[in-house]
This record gives structure tokens, C-alpha cells and sequence, in this order.
């Protein structure tokens, strides 16, 4: 089932050609809205009932991870603050970690836990966005030496610190 719901991801995760202004502020959108939704389940846990997950909630966070990763790629190829790229990779990391994270929804502390650092994430989210749209990149006024501080491919950065 997993499976498929990542198959339907990537259908309908926006390509990095399409990042934008716009698309930061979709994906800003979308982040207040996860944000809201994990706050219920956070609240179902504390008052001792079962989070209730559906599977679009899933297939949001994945979506949401997606296009994170697409608006850091849009930030360092026009040239945009660096520091974006890579919050926006961060909160692709994040992501993907939490989602791995709410596999196992058996010990409800532990996925109290999860729900807290993704809603802790869609609220910096909210912020980001609004900044993304702000400083919007304009190709040509960085640097052509721009280097950006941290790496846009996180596994290989894994890697070479082992």
C-alpha cells in the first residue's frame, strides 16, 4: 500500500522547473494545513485516544517533503540565499525521518513525539514560505562562486563525514 501511495506521490509532486514564488506559498499553504491537522492527533494522544492517521495524511507529509526539496533546488540554481536551500533541504530530511518515524504507531509517546517535531516543522514552514516569496532569487545578482552551506545532495555529505 506504502508503495503506491509513493507512486501517487511523485504524480502529484510538482517539478523543480515549476518553483517559484508561487509555489512557495502553495507549499507554505499546505504546511499550515499539516500543521493543523497534526495538532489534532497530537491532542487525540493527550487526552489518551488513538491519533487518527489517514493515509492522505501520509501522502501530504511525502508531497510536502518533495516539494521541499524542489524549492531548495529553485533557490541554488537562481542564485537565491543560501541559507533557503538549505532549510528547505533540511525540512526535506525531516520529513522523510518522521515519516519513517510514524511506521510504528504503537507506543503513543514515541508518536507523540514524532507529531511534535513535524508540527514544529510546518510551523517553521509557514515562515519560510513567506520568506522564500520575499527574497525570491533573482538570477545573475549572486555571485557566480556562490557556494551554499550546506550540501544539495545530503547522502553524499553522509558519506564522506563516515
Amino acid at each position: 500500500m506504502k508503495r503506491l501511495l509513493v507512486c501517487l506521490a511523485f504524480a502529484f509532486t510538482p517539478l523543480t522547473a515549476a518553483a517559484s514564488p508561487e509555489l512557495a506559498n502553495q507549499w507554505g499553504n499546505e504546511a499550515s494545513d499539516l500543521r493543523e491537522r497534526t495538532a489534532t492527533m497530537i491532542a487525540s494522544i493527550d487526552m489518551g485516544l488513538q491519533a487518527e492517521m489517514d493515509d492522505t495524511y501520509e501522502l501530504d507529509v511525502y508531497r510536502f517533503a518533495n516539494t521541499s526539496a524542489g524549492l531548495g533546488v529553485w533557490i541554488d540554481q537562481t542564485e537565491g540565499p543560501k541559507d533557503l536551500g538549505c532549510i528547505f533541504r533540511g525540512m526535506r530530511a525531516e520529513a522523510d525521518t518522521q515519516l519513517g518515524n510514524l511506521d510504528d504507531m504503537s507506543d503513543p509517546l514515541t508518536t507523540r513525539e514524532t507529531l511534535r517535531r513535524l508540527s514544529t516543522m510546518f510551523a517553521d514552514a509557514e515562515m519560510i514560505a513567506d520568506a522564500a516569496q520575499r527574497r525570491a532569487p533573482t538570477p545573475g545578482l549572486a555571485n557566480k562562486t556562490h557556494t551554499h552551506s550546506c550540501p544539495a545532495n545530503l547522502d553524499a555529505a553522509m558519506r564522506a563525514l563516515r
